[in-house]
């Protein structure tokens, strides 16, 4: 096995709050689907037969049941984290006993039918450190109007460095970590005086990298992130140099086990201490060094990665950082509300190239659909659900056993399982959530109901978030 396969699913959704208080991330619907269900599909349409799934203790069970429910072929072993705000790279240190090859890590919010092979094949290809699978934002996606948001929402830009040929990861930063300028070193220019700037790149969090990665952060804690902080240190020590070798190191000649640190102990056995994640100041180049067998192959093959010099392969550089990037089809991360109720408006579409071979009807066939009631192909309707007469409903989702009263219009909406809509009521723009209730004649445009919430007949309400107090929060 080349890959073994990560999810991380421990994430506690943070920037979508108001949907994750009482259903954790993974599980919430994506037409009609648990959210973990489409990287577990991408996985098993790729040919794998197992993977690491990252969950939160107090979620593992709820998962594994959904999980089961949903019939996946993989087998997934599940390991289970603390309660705690850990980042996804506290996540992959913990699993570190597990790993044995080179790992794909993908994030449980992930939607995308990408073939996983072409991202191996720029990993492969250049034997990166780390490959990162990038996909352009939409120009519309400031646009989309977010429930329960009268203003629209900011998008969170990372300058991303490409080099002429737009694989090589030479720069990246957040936008905000700068203010007027952006400072790039000479020795990068020196080596790609040719760099293309974007700002309109999202990391899907999807990443192939080495083993010895994983190995590094083990011993690195003040690491905590991929995204934020690994993936931005391994770009940034691509055209570094290493540390010159200490030079109180012992003679060759004698034994390493026998030479004393000033508190008594071996190096050898600071060494292994370090190895287990107690203490290490070993070079991130340490980690990255090839085996002997792998430099012999290099050594004889007439093979190499670029043009134009007579430079060794990969022009000596031990820490390599590439991309793919993928254009057209579906690439989307359901991170936040926005995000998230447009993954929902697109799936009807997109289903048949993320489960090919896989039947999942659009309307269920235990559906219940009364006479001049209309539902749009754009739309879906699960199992057990009870529609009136003369209903409409455009671009919207709408969950298992729901009950939608006469004539009520429904658009652009995310109706949760077992919501009541009651007759006459319009629901424009809106994400309601689980066992909600909307009474007769209710109007809602761009409105976030929380779970179990009872809304009163002739109720208008527009661009609010209607959730228990406890829950509220500022979006």
């Amino acid at each position: 096995m080349e890959f073994q396969a990560v999810i991380l699913a421990a994430g506690q959704g943070s920037r979508m709050t108001d949907l994750t208080a009482k259903t954790c991330k993974a599980l919430l619907p994506i037409g009609n689907m648990p959210m973990i269900w489409y990287p577990v599909q991408m996985l098993e349409k790729a040919g794998f037969e197992c993977a690491i799934v990252i969950v939160l203790e107090s979620t593992k069970s709820d998962i594994e049941r959904v999980l089961l429910d949903c019939k996946v072929k993989i087998k997934l072993d599940f390991v289970s984290i603390q309660d705690e705000d850990w980042g996804t790279a506290d996540s992959l240190r913990h699993i570190r006993d597990k790993v044995t090859t080179d790992l794909l890590v993908v994030s449980c919010d992930l939607i995308t039918d990408i073939p996983l092979h072409l991202l191996a094949d720029v990993h492969r290809t250049y034997d990166a450190t780390i490959t990162v699978l990038m996909a352009a934002i939409p120009d519309s996606a400031a646009d989309v109007p977010m429930p329960g948001s009268k203003s629209k929402k900011k998008i969170e830009r990372d300058f991303v460095g490409l080099d002429q040929h737009g694989s090589r990861l030479l720069f990246l930063a957040s936008e905000a970590d700068f203010e007027e300028s952006i400072t790039i070193k000479k020795s990068l220019l020196k080596k790609h005086p040719y760099i293309n700037i974007r700002t309109k790149l999202m990391d899907a969090h999807l990443y192939l990298m080495k083993k010895w990665v994983v190995d590094f952060l083990a011993d690195q804690r003040s690491i905590t992130t991929l995204k934020g902080e690994l993936l931005p240190h391994l770009v940034q020590k691509q055209f570094s140099q290493p540390k010159p070798p200490d030079k109180d190191l012992p003679n060759p000649d004698e034994s390493i086990v026998s030479t004393k640190t000033t508190s008594g102990e071996s190096k050898f056995a600071s060494t292994l201490l370090g190895g287990f994640g107690l203490r290490s100041n070993r070079d991130i180049y340490s980690y990255a060094a090839d085996d002997y067998l792998t430099q012999l192959a290099r050594e004889y093959s007439t093979w190499n990665d670029h043009r134009g010099d007579m430079a060794d392969c990969y022009h000596g550089n031990p820490i390599r950082c590439y991309t793919y990037l993928k254009s057209g089809g579906c690439c989307v991360r359901a991170n936040t509300l926005a995000s998230y109720c447009e993954a929902n408006r697109h799936i009807p579409k997109q289903l048949s190239s993320l489960a090919p071979g896989r039947e999942i009807p659009l309307v269920h066939p235990t559906v219940t659909i009364q006479q001049k009631s209309q539902v749009g192909s754009d739309s879906m309707i699960g199992e057990g659900t009870t529609v009136g007469e003369k209903v409409s409903i455009k671009k919207s989702i709408i969950g298992k056993h729901c009950i939608i009263g006469e004539k009520a219009k429904i658009s652009n909406s995310v109706i949760m399982d077992h919501v009541t809509i009651k007759e006459g009521s319009v629901v424009q723009g809106c994400v309601i959530c689980d066992n909600a209730h909307l009474n007769d004649k209710c109007e809602l445009k761009d409105c976030l109901v929380g779970t179990s919430q009872n809304i009163f007949a002739m109720s208008k309400y527009t661009n609010e978030v209607i959730v228990d107090r406890e829950q509220m929060m500022t979006i």
